[in-house]
């Protein structure tokens, strides 16, 4: 006989459900304050963003898990100071990028999207500056599914050279700029400095 749902467990996989869904920046902020015990001033501090905006952040974290545990879709609060935060977090992170980039050698124009998915536009930049046949590789892999054997197939040549050139497309995404949510939690779990 089946052991009955522990229901404990289910409400913490809703909770841990409801918290991914949040947005970034509610939810890093989020984090910060119930995980690290982080007050708000030290979050502000740490993120460069003022500390009601910090409170205004974890209103709506909480609101919107409210909802979703309730089992309604959740609507972000029109809040200026958050959408104030998050578009100057976007362009810092815009600027770390573009300096990651160039480091790398992959120059030129971005083109990031209206809708601030700066990540899809840094990961389709940094795969199209690989070497051809660890593009296509990857490609093959990564999008067509193949695996290493057919891979090896289609291209005339040893699995272990597939496995080389996925290598060397994995170090090369790697070395890439970090995806905004990690370099969100980068910057706030360093300690802010005083300049």
């Amino acid at each position: 006989m089946a052991d009955a749902p522990d229901p404990e467990v289910e409400r913490l996989a809703a909770y841990r459900k409801a918290v991914d869904r949040l947005p970034v920046l509610t939810r890093v902020i989020f984090l910060l304050v119930r995980l690290d015990a982080l007050s708000y001033d030290e979050i502000a501090r740490r993120l460069s963003i003022d500390p009601q905006t910090v409170e205004s952040c974890l209103v709506e974290a909480l609101g919107m898990i409210r909802i979703m545990l309730d089992g309604a879709e959740p609507r972000r609060r029109n809040d200026p100071r958050i959408a104030l935060a998050e578009a100057d977090l976007h362009r810092r992170h815009r600027a770390y990028c573009k300096e990651r980039l160039a480091a790398l050698g992959i120059a030129g124009p971005i083109p990031w999207s209206e809708d601030g998915d700066d990540d899809q536009t840094l990961m389709q930049m940094i795969v199209a500056a690989m070497p051809p046949r660890v593009y296509d590789t990857f490609f093959l892999n990564r999008v067509k599914q193949l695996s290493y054997a057919q891979i090896s197939e289609r291209m005339g040549t040893f699995q272990w050279i597939v496995r080389h050139r996925m290598l060397r497309a994995i170090r090369h995404i790697m070395r890439g700029p970090d995806r905004f949510e990690q370099w969100l939690r980068d910057v706030a779990s360093a300690p802010a400095t005083i300049n």
